[in-house]
């Protein structure tokens, strides 16, 4: 496999990087990489959960407060089982 960058910062960067931790250039990339992925999917992680609970204070807001009270058994069991 070949990852060719043809950037003279990213390469700088990355021989410094290198130089500062005894790394390769390889491994320095290859742990940058790893950490930016990690960043961006707890990004993600946090998005969803914002838009998750936007959703169900929305869905909350139109609830009864009697059916906030009752049990969610009562709602779909009664002396026979499994309401129909």
């Amino acid at each position: 496999m070949s990852l060719n960058i043809k950037n003279r910062e990213a390469y700088e960067l990355a021989r410094e990087l290198a130089r500062l931790t005894g790394a390769s250039m390889t491994e320095v990339v290859l742990s940058a990489l790893r950490k930016q992925r990690a960043e961006v999917r707890k990004q993600q992680q946090q998005q969803q959960k914002q838009q998750l609970m936007a959703i169900a204070q929305r869905c909350a807001a139109h609830i009864q407060q009697p059916a906030r009270a009752v049990e969610h058994g009562e709602l779909l069991y009664d002396e026979a089982g499994l309401l129909q």
